[in-house]
């Protein structure tokens, strides 16, 4: 990492930015300090409202308009201390086919069929996986799908 000064709480005061391996360093020293601390739930909290934090700070228009103001003036590109790098970039181009006759016919048929597979994965969860179950109307024979899912944790922070 770059020159560290330790603050009062032991934690590296950051002088200039961090690159990904750095920053890569840091979270699994930061992962085994609260393992051995036991304090994941305060540091869970911490980084929730820093996740929060960060959002709101790179949605503000106001901090945008002055990174590409500060960019613009220096040629359209910036890298900084650490080896970043800041470029002007276009996001979030969309274009309307709305016009277009056979792009409307395509998105019917598109949505006809995405209501059709809804219904059938309805029906199919019903079904205990690995268990048949016939349609008495149609015929139609279904076997439950497997179901897979990651446990972790949620965070809500108050308002």
């Amino acid at each position: 990492m770059a020159e560290q000064v330790l603050q009062r709480n032991g934690l590296p005061q950051l002088r200039e930015g961090l690159n990904k391996n750095q920053i890569a360093l840091l979270a699994d020293a930061t992962v085994d300090n609260a393992l051995e601390q036991d304090n994941a739930l305060p540091v869970a909290e911490a980084l929730a409202a820093m996740e929060e934090f960060v959002k709101q700070v790179r949605k503000d228009d106001r901090f945008v308009d002055a990174i590409r103001e500060t960019i613009t003036r220096n040629n359209g590109k910036v890298q900084t201390a650490s080896g970043a790098k800041l470029e002007l970039c276009e996001t979030g181009v969309s274009y309307d086919y709305a016009q277009d006759a056979g792009w409307r016919a395509l998105t019917a048929e598109i949505n006809s069929l995405l209501e059709m597979r809804k219904a059938l994965e309805e029906k199919l969860r019903r079904i205990a996986p690995g268990k048949m179950w016939v349609d008495h109307e149609t015929g139609e024979v279904l076997e439950g799908v497997p179901k897979a899912s990651k446990s972790t944790y949620r965070i809500t922070l108050s308002k």
